[in-house]
């Protein structure tokens, strides 16, 4: 089974960050929305973790100290009488069946910041819904030697042998924010093993390790859409420079007989950034996590980013796609479904979140008609936001 066929169906977080108590279930394609540092990012920063956890030279210190800054810096301000941060996932395939994976974890002591497992547990789902338990920690080895508690079943071979397919589709999930000017300097070389960098910097190299076929075939896909939204664009292509670089190229029309040649560094920057999405769409992985991928493009072109996501998803690869968004035009679209929309908002002590269906009216205006746009946006507008401009700089 490969790792587009699962999806994350729900997450569980306590204490992760600014949420205190998390509880959602998740859509093939997800909306998050919300105000300015509610918490949008550090939702998908939790699903980045199990990436984290799972990848070649990744495992539980890299995860919590060395990426994110130690556990004080994950655990919620919050959480005072229960400080343990705990992450529950179900991953599951179309036809129900998959994994429930569960992590408590915190600091060894306040002096040692060492991070340990407190309890890690797999478990298998059937389809017809029964559940068998494949893992339970601390075992009878974890309490002989308290050691291993430093490091989670899924980075040992020796211990997720039965659970190799939801460590595989953790390690497949790309988190994307694509920075133009990173790209253009800095085209990292593609690590074995690793996940895609995450502001999109190795993407030529992601682009030449494929088999020469896939990457002509998904190019000459690429090329096709970007002559419809880049004027005068007439191909997109793939070359080895003379040093031994990936680069990507575009010949735009023009009075001459043979037009412009461009490279990448003269690329705009939503054209850059149009490229890196339409590559990840293609990819057959896990979960493609994304941030305002509305940056730097046309509100045309943004109006028809969820049509086209879904699109994408039934005639590619079928990942599932998580986005955050403050855009009122992919909102628009009427094909997007309260139980796609995750509405992020503050409470008395961090934030939640609170999946649209579950708002009664919000559900009803919806089924009546009304966009997300039109039912949620105004949801996401706080009170201050009106003093803007009458602020003094």
């Amino acid at each position: 089974m490969s790792s587009s066929t699962f999806r994350f169906t729900r997450v569980v977080l306590k204490n992760w960050k600014n949420f205190k108590s998390v509880d959602v279930e998740l859509a093939r394609r997800a909306f998050l929305v919300g105000p300015n540092a509610t918490g949008k990012s550090n939702f998908l920063d939790a699903i980045r973790f199990l990436r984290d956890l799972a990848t070649d030279g990744g495992g539980l210190a890299q995860a919590v100290d060395k990426w994110r800054g130690g556990v004080s810096h994950v655990r919620s301000l919050f959480a005072r009488q229960n400080p343990n941060v705990e992450i529950q996932v179900d991953v599951r395939s179309e036809e129900g069946n998959g994994f429930r994976y569960g992590l408590v974890f915190n600091s060894r002591t306040k002096r040692d910041q060492t991070p340990v497992v407190l309890r890690e547990a797999v478990e298998r789902i059937t389809t017809d819904g029964k559940i068998e338990t494949l893992l339970d920690r601390p075992d009878k080895a974890d309490r002989r030697d308290s050691e291993r508690l430093t490091q989670t079943a899924i980075q040992q071979v020796t211990a997720n042998k039965k659970f190799r397919e939801m460590v595989a589709f953790f390690d497949s999930i790309t988190y994307l924010h694509l920075v133009p000017q990173l790209l253009r300097e800095e085209q990292l070389p593609r690590r074995s093993g690793k996940s895609p960098d995450q502001f999109g910097r190795d993407l030529l190299n992601q682009i030449k390790d494929v088999t020469p076929r896939t990457r002509t075939a998904r190019l000459r896909r690429i090329g096709a859409i970007m002559k419809i939204v880049v004027p005068q664009l007439e191909s997109l292509d793939f070359e080895i420079d003379q040093d031994g670089r990936p680069r990507l190229f575009a010949n735009f029309r023009h009075w001459r007989q043979y037009g412009a040649k461009q490279y990448e560094v003269q690329f705009s920057d939503g054209t850059l950034r149009l490229i890196g999405l339409l590559w990840s769409l293609q990819e057959r992985a896990g979960p493609l996590l994304l941030e305002e991928p509305e940056l730097s493009l046309h509100t045309a072109i943004v109006r028809q980013m969820a049509p086209f996501i879904y699109k994408a998803q039934r005639s590619r690869s079928g990942r599932q796609v998580i986005l955050s968004t403050h855009s009122e035009q992919i909102l628009q679209d009427e094909g997007v479904a309260p139980e796609e929309v995750l509405l992020v908002r503050p409470v008395h002590e961090g934030s939640e979140i609170v999946v649209g269906a579950q708002i009664p009216e919000v559900a009803n205006l919806m089924a009546a008609g009304f966009t997300a746009h039109e039912t949620i946006s105004p949801r996401t507008v706080t009170d201050q936001m009106s003093l803007f401009s009458g602020a003094d700089l």
